[in-house]
């Protein structure tokens, strides 16, 4: 399918990041951390991360003062810029403020939102269109609503640093129903989306495909968001047919053009592969709004 944005792969620059770290440290392991050159962002990123995994936890660092954490769908990105300038003014600290680093990211994973009221919470609520063959995997049940072809609404609390899936035991504290927080999180997704990303349509093949691929992980669940796919029908003047392969394709095609003959087997052979071949997938199927709600096509 069209629509799909290409992830860009900075080799070299992890490779210098990992050189920086060796040299600063010696290279031979048997260097204090008060005779150590200076560390730079990402090197002292890079040591983060691997103190991190020393931790069992799982650390990515990339350019500069960032480092990925992640616990299943769970994760955390540490703000590591305080740490880094209590390191430029005591060198010989290191170790000590990276472990304390390590230690309130294994905490902040452990804790979540568990103190998060649903005030402070709502602005911050995202949909999350998942397949069951993935949710069953997840150590602790979710909060979900059932989806047409063996998908799951889940719900997520996303803010800048980090990305909490919200739990039944959420739901009971914040003393809101599931329908409530489906209507907040759907919402708050169309309105992230009119905000930042344009409706992309192009032509394949004569025929114009439209939808979103921003790559911020919501792409395909923003088919489930209704004002979303009523921007595509006021393109097409019609309805539509909907495929959302992957996480981050969410795209459509006229119901008219879908359902000419030879048509409709090639979209849906296209959909199957990109399925099959997809780091994220999400469904082979296609989609149609009746009444309102989507179901498979």
């Amino acid at each position: 399918m069209p629509l799909r944005l290409l992830a860009p792969v900075a080799c070299l620059a992890a490779v210098l990041a990992v050189l920086a770290v060796i040299s600063a440290c010696g290279g031979d392991g048997e260097s204090s951390p008060s005779e150590d050159l200076l560390l730079d962002e990402t090197s002292f990123a890079q040591v983060v991360a691997g103190e991190l995994r020393k931790a069992d936890l799982e650390a990515t660092a990339s350019r500069g003062l960032s480092v990925h954490v992640a616990n299943d769908l769970d994760w955390v990105e540490p703000a590591l810029e305080e740490p880094f300038r209590e390191y430029g003014r005591d060198p010989g600290r290191r170790e000590e403020i990276v472990a304390e680093v390590v230690r309130e990211t294994a905490q902040q994973l452990e804790e979540g939102i568990s103190e998060l009221s649903f005030a402070e919470a709502s602005d911050s609520l995202r949909p999350l269109l998942k397949p069951r063959f993935e949710i069953r995997t997840l150590p602790e049940k979710p909060a979900e609503t059932a989806f047409p072809a063996n998908l799951a609404v889940l719900y997520a609390v996303h803010r800048e640093r980090d990305f909490t899936i919200v739990t039944p035991a959420d739901l009971e504290r914040w003393g809101e129903p599931l329908a409530a927080i489906h209507e907040v999180s759907v919402a708050n997704l169309a309105r992230q989306t009119n905000a930042k990303d344009e409706l992309l349509c192009e032509s394949s093949q004569g025929n114009e495909l439209c939808g979103w691929a921003s790559g911020d992980g919501y792409d395909a669940t923003r088919m489930i968001v209704p004002d979303l796919r009523r921007q595509i029908e006021e393109v097409y003047d019609g309805p539509a047919v909907y495929a959302v392969p992957m996480e981050n394709v969410f795209v459509a095609l006229s119901f008219g053009i879908a359902t000419r003959e030879n048509t409709e087997e090639l979209l849906r052979l296209k959909v199957q592969q990109d399925f099959s071949t997809a780091d994220n997938p999400v469904s082979p199927e296609l989609f149609v709004e009746r009444g309102g709600k989507l179901v498979v096509f």
